[in-house]
């Protein structure tokens, strides 16, 4: 019988030369999780090499203003009964309130299952695209609009959350960071 990942490989201390930086970038991408080719999709341990979208199929820019976009979005270990497991949350905000806007945001996301891609502002070993939603894909738990809201401006704000994810985190990487960012741009 395996033993699954469940002693640690690496020494717990400071790389002084590789200090993680905290926060994340203003823009990512959001997919409908149906619409990856996860058979085609190329995973090995926390990194997924090479994610392939279905024929016609595309992912979606989401883009957030201030200073602190995506803030709420966050992992968290939930402890089970026979083995621990994680929760992702992505919070985004909607700055718009149209029948369009409802129609082909709001509503899908109520009801649809979504991986979204996020840049941390954290570039080093291979962590600048990470994914959430992987695994179980990310499913709407709240999604307000309150008119007078300054965060929203009258728009939505969005929670996102993935249960039971296998994997503390998920992360984009193909060869080189030059060849990832290329890879990521065709999702587009």
């Amino acid at each position: 019988m395996a033993v699954c990942n469940e002693l640690i490989a690496q020494s717990i201390a400071i790389d002084c030369d590789a200090l993680v930086v905290r926060g994340l970038e203003s823009d990512g991408l959001i997919i409908n999780r149906s619409d990856i080719d996860f058979a085609a999709s190329v995973v090995t341990d926390n990194i997924i090499s090479s994610l392939v979208l279905k024929t016609g199929k595309t992912g979606y820019e989401v883009i957030q203003q201030g200073s602190t976009p995506f803030t709420g979005t966050q992992t968290a270990l939930v402890v089970g009964t026979n083995r621990n497991s994680w929760e992702n949350t992505v919070a985004l905000v909607v700055l718009g309130n149209s029948a369009g806007v409802n129609k082909d945001i709001i509503d899908p996301l109520g009801n649809g299952s979504f991986v979204v891609i996020l840049k941390n502002k954290n570039k080093t070993d291979k962590a600048k695209y990470q994914v959430y939603g992987w695994y179980q894909g990310l499913r709407a738990s709240e999604i307000t609009s309150e008119k007078y809201s300054e965060d929203t401006d009258g728009g939505w704000a969005v929670t996102l959350v993935e249960a039971q994810a296998l994997k503390s985190a998920m992360f984009f990487f193909a060869t080189d960071e030059a060849t990832t960012d290329t890879a990521y741009e065709a999702l587009k």
